[in-house]
């Protein structure tokens, strides 16, 4: 689905995510924002962060990644999927 106008993107869709963490008592990470699709591994690869992306993605180019962590306990959780 591409955002549309009234979606949060880029930084503002970080500020959401993280607050609905925090609303279900986890931290987000903010270090992981998404990326382009593009060949493995992204650090050699790299098309760009979708967090800094201020931009409405187009569907089938960008890969949400969201990674949140228990505020005590040494274990989190992790969420990765195209944006279609």
């Amino acid at each position: 689905m591409t955002a549309q106008p009234k979606e949060a993107v880029g930084a503002a869709y970080s500020i959401d995510a993280m607050r609905y963490a925090q609303a279900m008592g986890w931290r987000l990470n903010l270090d992981i924002k998404g990326h382009r699709v593009s060949d493995f591994p992204h650090a050699i690869h790299r098309g760009g962060d979708l967090g800094d992306f201020e931009h409405y993605p187009n569907a089938g180019l960008w890969i949400l990644e969201i990674q949140v962590a228990h505020p005590s306990k040494p274990y989190g959780a992790f969420y990765e999927d195209l944006l279609a």
